[in-house]
């Protein structure tokens, strides 16, 4: 494995590849295709058009390609207006591009919106030529709508498979996690346990990464053909993932009690290390299937609403102390995993009110 600057030079490519792959295919597309509308040997800014419209992530191309379509005709507009005014010269060529920006500042300051427009208008006016700007205006409808069939249409990304893999990335950290502690309580060692709760704790990163997901496919479920079909699924995963973080904070709480207990000397109950390992499996199965409702482990017979009403049931009052405080965290955290695999059961809305 590659490693240091080449290391990181090949992970960039190995992200990059596919979007790069979908400019050179769109831009031969539009080449051609601006050839055979437009009658012209080598109609340039189609190509163009379509890779600056494609270059941004999936969820911006749209909005991306509507920027720069709209520039591109306000440009072409102010700069026949200017040249019909004016004349040309290259003090028309700069009140014509000042014009266009503003114009175009009207509706959006997005920079590539104020750049094409500014261009378009200095080809008109600077270059004198009617022909120039219509061209670049016919070769920019040309590219910026295949651009956006291509991205709207034929390879749009599915938001419900964005946001699953995101739920299955944090999902995962905590399954292992979780297992980590059952077997740092099975083995009795305090060392395992704190090791356990430090690698919960960076499972932070995967919550805020489920939050930009959450974004990420909330745009596409907008911007898309296929995020408008997945709406209504998207929207139930999004509503079962939102008390995710809540599971992370419990599961760091429980790592930490559990080391502190085992680390005094407290008895721990084999029933709460049977579990914490049950719950280890249900958010492991709900990694292996973070878009399934209430998948069940292979590995345990029960599911986290059994194991919450389960320790319900128990009299933790006849525990050490330590054991005690564990059973209610453990009862706590099965109530969040289970509001993961069923909403209706969640007591995040009691916590917040």
């Amino acid at each position: 494995m590659l490693t240091g600057l080449p290391g990181r030079a090949w992970e960039r490519v190995r992200q990059a590849w596919v979007r790069i792959a979908l400019d050179g295919a769109t831009a031969i597309a539009a080449f051609v295709l601006a050839q055979l509308i437009l009658r012209q040997p080598a109609p340039i800014f189609a190509p163009i058009a379509a890779v600056v419209c494609l270059t941004d992530a999936p969820a911006a191309r749209g909005p991306r390609a509507l920027r720069l379509l709209l520039g591109v005709v306000a440009g072409v507009v102010v700069g026949e207006l200017a040249k019909v005014v004016l004349g040309s010269g290259w003090l028309q060529v700069g009140a014509a591009v000042v014009v266009a920006m503003l114009v175009v500042s009207l509706g959006s300051i997005n920079p590539l919106a104020l750049l094409q427009s500014g261009i378009a208008a200095l080809l008109v006016v600077g270059i004198g030529s009617s022909q120039a700007g219509w061209t670049r205006l016919a070769s920019a409808l040309i590219g910026g709508a295949l651009a956006l069939v291509v991205s709207q249409v034929l390879v749009s990304p599915s938001p419900t498979r964005q946001f699953g893999d995101a739920a299955a990335t944090a999902l995962r950290r905590l399954a292992d996690g979780l297992h980590d502690v059952g077997s740092g309580l099975r083995s009795g060692s305090p060392d395992a346990l704190r090791e356990a709760a430090e690698g919960l704790r960076g499972g932070h990163e995967d919550v805020a990464a489920l939050l930009d997901a959450r974004t990420t496919s909330d745009r596409l479920a907008r911007t898309t053909l296929r995020g408008r079909r997945e709406r209504p699924a998207l929207a139930a995963m999004q509503r079962r993932y939102e008390g995710l973080e809540y599971v992370h904070a419990g599961s760091v709480l429980l790592a930490r009690t559990a080391a502190e207990v085992v680390d005094r000397g407290d008895d721990v109950p084999a029933r709460l290390v049977d579990g914490v390992e049950e719950i280890a499996a249900v958010v492991g199965a709900l990694a292996d299937h973070p878009r399934d409702v209430d998948p069940r482990a292979e590995e345990g017979p029960r599911s986290a609403h059994e194991v919450a009403e389960g320790l319900a049931g128990t009299d933790p009052e006849s525990w050490d102390s330590g054991a005690a405080r564990l059973a209610t965290q453990l009862h706590l955290l099965a109530q969040d995993v289970d509001a993961l695999t069923d909403p209706r059961r969640s007591h995040v809305a009691t916590r917040v009110s």
